[in-house]
C-alpha cells in the first residue's frame, strides 16, 4: 500500500511541475487569441457628395453596431458622380477584396453587381426599386450578393395626405430631372396613383436650374400643388421650386428624398438618417456571417413631416387632428 501510494505522490508533483511550466505559456497564446480582433475594409460609393444627408448616413450609424472608423473598420471611399470614377474604384475594390461594399442609388448598386460578379463580396445598396432594376429577384430571398433598403412605396399616401389637406387639388405640376434611375420610376409611380385619384399630372423636364426657374415661372395657372420625385436637380435646388410656390400660393409635396425640413408643406417619405441606420443594420448582419443573399430586401420607414411655416406662408390651415398624426413638424 505504501508503495502505491508513493507512485501516486511522484505523479502528482510531475503534474503540476508541468503546470508550473507551461501554464504561463498556454496562457499567453490564449490571452493572444481573445485579443486578435478583426478588422474590416468597406467600400463607399456616393454618386451624391454634395448632399448633407443620403450616404451618411450609413457611415453615422455603423459605430452603433461596433464599427468604429480607424479602430476596426477603414472605408474605401468614391464620392463621384463620374460614372467611370465609380466603376475604377469598385474594380479597385474587388481587387483588394473588401469585406462589404454600400451603394447609394441605382446607377451605382447596378455597376456594383456587375463589377462584384463571380465573387462572394457582398453589397449593400440603398435604392429605389430593387426588383424592377432587375438587381434582385424578389424582396424576400433577394439571392446571390446583393441586399439592401427599398425607397419605393410611399407615393399613393403621400397623395392622400395631399388630398386630405388641400381637397380642392386637380392639377399637380412635376418638374424632374432624369437624373437618376428612381426619377423614371417614380414618375410612373405617380402617374398610377394620380389615375386613381382622378388627378391631372403635368410633367415638366428639366435639365438645368435656369430651366428649372423657368418651368416654375410658366407653370399653367390652373396648377395647385407642386409635386417633387427622386430627382437630384430638383432636391437640390428646392429653395427654387418653394420660393415660386409661395409666389403662387400653392404647396409643394414630396414622397422622395427631400422632406418638411426642407421648406415642403408635406413630405410623406424616409428619412435619410434611418435609411442609413437600415443599411448599416444590414451590414452589420452579413459581416457576422449572415449570407446577404438570405437577407430580405428591407422597405424603408416612411414619416410624415409638416411645415406649418411654409403653409402659413401660402395660406394653407392643417388641422390639429393631421398635426397629431405627424412624426415631425416645423413651426
Amino acid at each position: 500500500m505504501g508503495s502505491i501510494s508513493n507512485k501516486k505522490y511522484k505523479k502528482t508533483v510531475l503534474l503540476c511541475l508541468i503546470l508550473i511550466v507551461f501554464l504561463p505559456v498556454i496562457t499567453v497564446v490564449s490571452g493572444c487569441r481573445k485579443s486578435e480582433k478583426k478588422t474590416y475594409v468597406i467600400g463607399y460609393i456616393n454618386p451624391n457628395p454634395e448632399e448633407e444627408e443620403g450616404a451618411q448616413g450609413f457611415l453615422r450609424n455603423m459605430p452603433k453596431f461596433g464599427f468604429i472608423e480607424g479602430k476596426n473598420v477603414t472605408y474605401m471611399k468614391c464620392e463621384s458622380k463620374d460614372k467611370q470614377i465609380i466603376e475604377d474604384a469598385l474594380r479597385d475594390m474587388v481587387a483588394k477584396r473588401v469585406d462589404l461594399i454600400f451603394t447609394m442609388t441605382t446607377p451605382a448598386a447596378k455597376m456594383a453587381k456587375q463589377v462584384t460578379e463571380g465573387t462572394n463580396i457582398p453589397v449593400v445598396f440603398a435604392m429605389y426599386n430593387a426588383v424592377g432594376s432587375g438587381l434582385v429577384k424578389s424582396l424576400i430571398n433577394p439571392g446571390g450578393n446583393l441586399t439592401g433598403v427599398q425607397l419605393r412605396g410611399s407615393t399613393p399616401k403621400t397623395l392622400e395626405w395631399l388630398l386630405t389637406i388641400s381637397p380642392k387639388t386637380k392639377h399637380v405640376l412635376v418638374p424632374v430631372c432624369f437624373d437618376t434611375g428612381a426619377a423614371h420610376q417614380s414618375l410612373e409611380d405617380l402617374k398610377q396613383s394620380a389615375a386613381k385619384f382622378k388627378l391631372k399630372v403635368t410633367v415638366s423636364e428639366v435639365g438645368t436650374v435656369d430651366r428649372l426657374r423657368a418651368a416654375l415661372l410658366s407653370m399653367p395657372e390652373d396648377i395647385d400643388a407642386v409635386f417633387v420625385l427622386h430627382s437630384w436637380l430638383v432636391g437640390s435646388n428646392l429653395n427654387v421650386v418653394i420660393d415660386n410656390a409661395i409666389k403662387r400660393k400653392i404647396p409643394v409635396f414630396s414622397a422622395g428624398h427631400v422632406d418638411a425640413r426642407n421648406g415642403v408643406v408635406i413630405s410623406y417619405a424616409p428619412t435619410d438618417d434611418r435609411t442609413g441606420s437600415q443599411a448599416a443594420r444590414l451590414a452589420n448582419s452579413i459581416l457576422r456571417g449572415t449570407l446577404p443573399g438570405d437577407l430580405p430586401v428591407e422597405t424603408s420607414d416612411f414619416y410624415l413631416g409638416i411645415n406649418l411655416k411654409t403653409a402659413r406662408a401660402i395660406g394653407l390651415k392643417i388641422s390639429d387632428d393631421i398635426l397629431q398624426q405627424a412624426d415631425f413638424i416645423v413651426r
